[in-house]
């Protein structure tokens, strides 16, 4: 009876092992897996964005979504090749207190788009001991179409150089390129020290897919329509002219350092818009 006794607690002694070691396998298996926790939608602040193809209009308006503007560069103006840049020299009284020097609000290879017969051109002027600068407007022949001379005594910041709406100027012309030249004039006397920027701009026609909305668009969302278009210079100009009037909208200087911040301008985007003398 003893050995009997003996033999059914030593079977259930192993019974109870093997289903602690199943149990315990388990556990493990269990304990060894990562647990799935959904992860949550990455979101980015900024301005609208217009979506060609998503909701319906709301109340006439085109519809909109998250992030700030971003510009798209046609492919025809990425292959281009962009125009010779004349040489930069630095002296004297002419030399930036500044870690950032004469820089035009352009994309990187400074070949852009209009829909203006009449555009405005934009560059960051750094602080300099120059008074004057100069801004000039060839055809694609070369010919002087617009030029006008500049009072930047003091001056520090993002300016705006546009093109007269006048008899004395011609419009651009439709599907034809210009190029442009900023020169900040170091020493009047001697012009080599001069620092220069140059680049093209081409007239293009507004697509009949993009005239309808941006009819309904306000500014924020011209602007968006504008960019994604490969349209930079009326991008640029739309939102520039709606920060002059609204100074201390926040979502408008978001907008424009998503903007600047899509063609690697990132460093100037914080910088203040100031008025520039027209010299007569």
């Amino acid at each position: 009876m003893k050995i009997i006794t003996k033999f059914i607690l030593n079977l259930t002694s192993v019974g109870s092992i093997v289903l602690i070691a199943t149990l315990n396998a388990s556990q493990f298996a269990v304990m060894g897996q990562t647990p799935n926790i959904p992860s949550k939608p990455r979101t980015r602040s900024g301005g609208p964005r217009f979506d060609p193809g998503g909701a319906p209009n709301v109340n006439g308006k085109p519809p909109t979504r998250s992030g700030g503007p971003r510009f798209v560069q046609p492919r025809e103006d990425i292959d281009e090749r962009p125009p010779t840049q004349p040489r930069r020299l630095v002296r004297g009284g002419c030399a930036s207190i500044s870690q950032v020097g004469l820089t035009p609000l352009v994309p990187k290879n400074k070949i852009g788009r209009t829909v203006s017969d009449y555009p405005t051109f934009f560059f960051y002027l750094p602080k300099t001991e120059a008074e004057s600068a100069e801004f000039i407007l060839q055809d694609q022949s070369g010919k002087e179409i617009y030029k006008q001379d500049l009072t930047i005594s003091n001056l520090s910041g993002v300016i705006g150089v546009s093109i007269p709406a006048n008899k004395n100027v011609p419009p651009l012309e439709l599907g034809k390129s210009y190029r442009w030249n900023f020169t900040v004039i170091c020493n009047s006397q001697d012009r080599s020290s001069d620092q220069s920027e140059s680049g093209s701009v081409r007239r293009v026609e507004l697509s009949a897919d993009i005239r309808s909305p941006l009819e309904k668009a306000d500014a924020r969302q011209k602007t968006v329509i504008y960019a994604e278009n490969g349209i930079w210079q009326d991008a640029l100009s739309t939102l520039a002219a709606a920060r002059q009037a609204n100074p201390n909208d926040a979502e408008l200087a978001a907008d424009w350092e998503s903007l600047l911040e899509s063609v690697k301008l990132g460093k100037i985007a914080k910088e203040p818009i100031v008025e520039i003398e027209a010299q007569p």
